[in-house]
């Protein structure tokens, strides 16, 4: 596999993690569910989908 053909898979594989992401985001801020998330500590986060997903979209765009 040449490095052009290592870059472009890369490429792909965090397109396709990003919009995997997203999609969780959308359909869990639709269903008014949370997403745990772990802190600095390692502790759980639970935070409400739709201001997670908020969050996501200012930090992303």
């Amino acid at each position: 596999m040449s490095e052009e053909d290592i870059i472009t898979l890369r490429e792909k594989l965090s397109k396709g993690l990003k919009e995997s992401y997203e999609n969780l985001l959308r359909r869990k801020a639709a269903l008014d569910q949370d997403m745990v998330f772990a802190d600095e500590n390692g502790m759980p986060r639970v935070v409400p989908a739709k201001i997670a997903l908020e969050e996501y979209l200012r930090n992303n765009s």
